[in-house]
């Protein structure tokens, strides 16, 4: 490998790449080559014109150490060989706080070797210890062809590249079918126009996840079956609106990367695709004098939506986990149970069924497109509301002070406060829990930081106390399950046993105690 100066002829690309990914199926592949938009020419009057097309053979090796230290540095390194030649690339990893950038730099390379003096002035320079520089060595590679289109669109251009192949990592492998829209110059705003007029014919999905995640995933024994939250980090001194879009990024990540998991049927990535859709619909409530503007409503709605369709799935997924096989586990012989185990099973197949075709439908495809797209270049980022440019601290200050006064308001008579009351304020627990989690970072202090951390313990405890008396207030709706007839089997009806109920009020309250008792994170 090699080591000395890059020559005068190969002076590193430094850029920031501006990429939109959407991901296809493989009986696609011919219709999107196929697309009237990648055959317009220099002749058309109007509208996006094709400059030139490409087809090559594209092989690619990804290095880091056995161990990962580059990826655990949200590093990668990658040399490609492109059929005329090669190109070594160094890339980051894209942030939690980013949906289309991240930083980039490419050089040739006369060989298939990569060159690590070409890591100076990059993101891979200060890892490169004399051991790392050792111990580097081939991790999976990518093989595909891609077909580019190099668009003009309205003084715009853009470079359209469908991948079709594959990711190997040792003996796994895993299909890659790819649209990658990359700006090369001009608004990235046209990404999403164009991405919108190829997915009005072809099925096409927002992807975040990069072929170097997927390649390290094969290493790791498959991709994730699904993805918790990642940490937000709004910096004290953003602006209202940038802090708006580094939370719905982070939420929109979440949605996405649990997309193929929730398909597969795994409840975990379910849960957490609901996770991301309700933290989602919690920014943009508390931004809402941010993002307000004529879009608003409809990407509410959307959300609101897509959340619904999964919530059946996930209410049978609940009830199976703590009610059907908890008491089928104790009850092994009973034809009742067995009874209501075949019938929760259908019922939840059935649901799942019905939540993937929602989310496999045109309109869950173009809702996440749009989403993606709102959040980046929506009405409300013109800059005319000039209380997107005012600094995060005192509006977070503001929206987390009303929230908790509502959440002390309602908590005090908890003991008395009816079902839906109950409901309520548990929906006002998990925005504050949610609204915490946004604005951690923005108020970093030691101290504040530690009384974070006590909020946060306390309202997840009340919101899971609160749920769990809610599950039980509607067992009976859940337990009916459409009302299939299984002859003259009873079905028994779980029996509440009175402690649990009182167990779970005394969990609640001195939640509630804990979060009173603990003054608010953002004050000094």
């Amino acid at each position: 490998m090699r080591e000395g100066k890059l020559s005068g002829d190969r002076l590193q690309n430094d850029a920031k790449e501006i990429e939109l990914k959407l991901l296809f199926d493989e009986d696609h592949a011919a219709a999107l080559l196929a697309h009237p938009l990648f055959a317009r020419g220099d002749a058309e009057p109007s509208g996006p014109r094709v400059l030139e097309s490409k087809e090559r053979e594209l092989l690619s090796t990804y290095y880091d150490t056995p161990d990962d230290r580059l990826r655990r540095a949200g590093v990668f390194l990658r040399v490609r060989r492109t059929g005329t030649g090669y190109v070594q690339t160094i890339k980051t990893a894209r942030a939690e706080s980013e949906f289309l950038e991240r930083s980039e730099w490419e050089c040739p390379l006369p060989t298939q070797d990569f060159d690590l003096s070409a890591a100076a002035g990059t993101a891979l320079e200060p890892l490169l210890s004399d051991a790392v520089r050792k111990a580097l060595c081939p991790r999976f590679e990518t093989r595909f062809k891609r077909r580019t289109f190099l668009i003009d669109d309205d003084g715009s251009l853009i470079e359209a590249a469908v991948d079709q192949g594959e990711i190997v990592a040792a003996a796994t492998r895993a299909r890659v079918c790819e649209l990658e829209l990359e700006l090369k110059s001009g608004k990235a705003e046209r990404l999403f126009a164009l991405a919108r007029q190829l997915a009005e014919t072809i099925p096409l999905t927002v992807s975040i996840r990069t072929k170097a995640e997927r390649g390290f995933d094969l290493l790791d024994g498959g991709e994730p079956q699904f993805e918790k939250a990642l940490p937000v980090e709004i910096p004290p001194g953003e602006s209202c609106a940038t802090a708006f879009q580094i939370a719905a990024r982070n939420c929109l990540r979440q949605i996405l990367v649990n997309l193929s998991g929730t398909r597969a049927g795994q409840p975990e990535a379910l849960h957490q695709m609901r996770v991301g859709l309700r933290r989602m619909r919690a920014a943009v409530s508390l931004f809402g004098e941010i993002v307000e503007g004529p879009q608003c409503p409809e990407v509410a709605a959307n959300l609101k939506w897509i959340a619904s369709q999964l919530g059946p799935a996930r209410d049978l997924d609940v009830f199976n986990s703590d009610i059907v096989h908890p008491h089928l586990a104790q009850f092994p012989d009973d034809p009742g149970w067995k009874a209501v185990e075949q019938r929760a099973r259908k019922a939840r197949d059935k649901a799942l069924e019905a939540a993937v075709q929602a989310i496999n439908s045109a309109r869950c495809r173009q809702a996440l497109l749009d989403l993606g797209a709102w959040i980046e270049f929506g009405d409300w980022t013109d800059g005319a509301n000039r209380l997107g440019q005012e600094p995060i601290g005192a509006y977070a200050v503001a929206k987390l002070s009303r929230l908790r006064r509502s959440v002390l308001r309602k908590g005090k008579d908890l003991q008395t406060l009816s079902v839906a009351d109950r409901h309520k304020l548990r929906i006002r627990a998990k925005r504050l829990r949610y609204g915490s989690e946004f604005f951690g970072a923005t108020f970093p202090k030691k101290a504040q930081a530690k009384r974070l951390k006590k909020s946060l313990s306390a309202l997840e405890m009340l919101q899971d106390s609160l749920g769990t008396l809610n599950d039980i207030a509607n067992r009976q709706s859940v337990f009916d399950l459409g009302g299939e007839e299984y002859g003259s089997v009873a079905l028994p009806m779980p029996k509440v046993d009175d402690s649990e109920e009182k167990t779970l009020m005394k969990k609640a309250k001195r939640a509630y105690a804990r979060f009173a008792d603990t003054r608010a994170f953002w004050k000094a």
